[in-house]
């Protein structure tokens, strides 16, 4: 199948959305992650104090769609780094405007930042963005967070409701499981088999009830703090790996994140 050519649109979030229905047309498994993908889940970042620019857009792609993932955005004009491409290929893929208004930066079946996130088997969802819960745990795992990160995870927060993973679940949680739910089955079953990730998002939940503390915003749909409490209760309570419980004997005496360089384009 030859994907058909389309031009970029003028506004940076106008074509996330437009690239990310391409996909879905496409029927291929690649989702947008990232700043963009909470703008287009999460109306509270539109206005208010978290609220902010673009510069680039981010996918996450599987092994077995990424030729054809390259080709929807060569289709569209995108110009890819062909070092950069051949160098890394293999896990990350790099493309630009012609007019370097922005980029395109893509992963492949996994994110690896200050902790890894495997998205095999995730990317093929009814929407155009990676799932809620995997959303907020892209932000989450960011060791050295900002501000950033932090506003898009209280957005997240803010706008949706948790789905209850079993009884040991409390809060502001829904019974089952949708796409416009945070599920506590996925966050749970990520963080009790890596407990370097756990303690990261652990830690940064409490950065989150801060800023939600200092920033509220009035109106939301839902309490940051009570999804926050509900979230670190469900998190307590998950089932945790024989690997999770013999790093934790070792604690904060290893370091239990990556300090990833940011790659030069």
């Amino acid at each position: 199948m030859t994907e058909s050519a389309a031009t970029i649109l003028a506004d940076i979030r106008e074509e996330a959305a437009a690239i990310g229905g391409a996909v879905l047309a496409a029927g291929l498994s690649a989702r947008l992650l990232g700043g963009l993908a909470v703008w287009l889940r999460c109306p509270s970042v539109h206005s208010g104090p978290f609220a902010r620019s673009y510069a680039d857009l981010d996918f996450a792609v599987s092994k077995s769609s990424s030729s054809r993932f390259r080709a929807l955005l060569e289709a569209r004009g995108y110009l890819p780094d062909k070092f950069f491409n051949g160098l890394h290929g293999a896990t990350r893929l790099y493309y630009q405007a012609p007019d370097a208004r922005w980029s395109v930066d893509i992963v492949i079946d996994e994110l690896s930042m200050s902790h890894s996130l495997d998205l095999r088997g995730q990317l093929d969802g009814p929407g155009p963005t990676i799932s809620l819960a995997d959303l907020l745990l892209t932000k989450l795992q960011v060791w050295e967070i900002n501000r950033k990160d932090l506003g898009d995870a209280v957005c997240v927060l803010a706008d949706h409701q948790l789905a209850a993973a079993g009884p040991a679940a409390a809060g502001p949680a829904a019974t089952g499981s949708a796409e416009d739910d945070i599920s506590l089955d996925r966050v749970s079953s990520v963080l009790g088999s890596d407990w370097g990730f756990c303690h990261t998002v652990q830690r940064n939940l409490g950065k989150v009830l801060e800023l939600w503390s200092a920033e509220p915003l009035p109106g939301a749909p839902h309490d940051v703090q009570e999804q926050v409490r509900a979230l670190q209760s469900a998190i307590e309570a998950a089932p945790k790996s024989r690997s999770w419980r013999l790093r934790s004997r070792v604690g904060e005496r290893v370091r239990w994140y990556e300090t990833p360089e940011e790659v030069r384009h």
